[in-house]
């Protein structure tokens, strides 16, 4: 009977050791997610961190060209002359006879130029897809490596 009570007990320490390292298992598990998530949320912060200085910058170099085109008086000039080169060809167009109202001309208003700049992802995007490498991408835009990097990796999760 001593034998069977010892035998019992062995039987229920070695479940109750196997119960203990199944246990231990998964708690090890959960802290390895734990360290996971971690690890993304440091990863958004710093790719956060990344976009607000790019756009930073853009917002400097963007009050930097607003105060540039209101303090240029010979860039108006220049414009100026575009504008009446625009019309000559424009009149040229225009010359076959109309057998309507001959064209009135309107009257003078100032035309602003409409300037289109490419983001600095869209920029990344496009050199990409030509088939530029991270590094030629970055020596051509001016930006550094790990930024072209960031760039390219969020857009393909997208």
């Amino acid at each position: 009977m001593l034998y069977i009570l010892l035998l019992f007990s062995f039987i229920i320490h070695i479940v109750t050791f196997v119960i203990i390292r199944q246990l231990k298992l998964k708690q090890d598990t959960l802290a390895g997610v734990e360290d996971n998530v971690n690890q993304q949320v440091k990863n958004i912060e710093d790719t956060l961190a990344v976009y607000l200085i790019e756009l930073k910058e853009e917002n400097e170099k963007f009050v930097q060209q607003v105060g540039q085109f209101n303090s240029d008086t010979s860039d108006q000039h220049s414009h100026n002359q575009m504008q009446n080169e625009v019309r000559k060809s424009v009149e040229e167009v225009n010359t076959p006879k109309q057998t309507t109202k001959e064209y009135q001309a309107i009257s003078h208003v100032e035309q602003v130029e409409d300037v289109v700049e490419r983001s600095t992802t869209a920029s990344v995007l496009h050199l990409n897809e030509k088939g530029y490498t991270v590094d030629e991408i970055a020596k051509e835009l001016d930006k550094g490596k790990t930024e072209v990097e960031l760039l390219l990796k969020f857009q393909q999760k997208k």
